[in-house]
């Protein structure tokens, strides 16, 4: 009986601890770029290129592994027809960042304007598309 009360207290300190959950449905956690074409259908990015895109509450983060470390954190708002995309920061270190233009997001796919629209979105895939008409594909892991 003891240990189901310690099981029982655990589950509510679990519960009670933490008021920040995912509010973002399928679109958050931790997205793969594996092909990002042009409005033209010109091969932009695949998987190799090591895109990596995370989304949790309202903020998003965006990585790029090939070539020279990328990494930006960004503010997001998101429905399930649109994501917007702004205040690009990076950390320059002694706990601060720094606020960045737009521009720095095109490496990844991010258009200036930082609008991409929901083609699809489920728990393992998610296809967006930009003002300009690129398609970025992903999958989630």
């Amino acid at each position: 009986m003891k240990g189901f009360i310690y099981i029982l207290a655990l589950i509510a300190v679990i519960m009670t601890s933490c008021d920040k959950w995912d509010c973002n449905g399928d679109l958050d956690g931790m997205w793969q770029m594996m092909e990002w074409r042009d409005k033209d259908g010109a091969v932009k990015a695949t998987k190799e290129d090591m895109i990596f895109y995370s989304f949790q509450l309202q903020m998003a983060s965006f990585r790029k592994e090939s070539g020279k470390h990328f990494f930006i954190r960004t503010m997001l708002e998101a429905s399930p027809e649109r994501i917007l995309i702004y205040n690009p920061a990076e950390y320059v270190g002694d706990k601060h960042d720094e606020v960045k233009p737009m521009s720095i997001l095109s490496v990844v796919g991010i258009p200036e304007d930082g609008i991409l629209w929901v083609q699809t979105m489920t728990g393992s895939t998610m296809v967006l598309k930009t003002n300009t008409q690129d398609i970025l594909t992903f999958r989630k892991y």
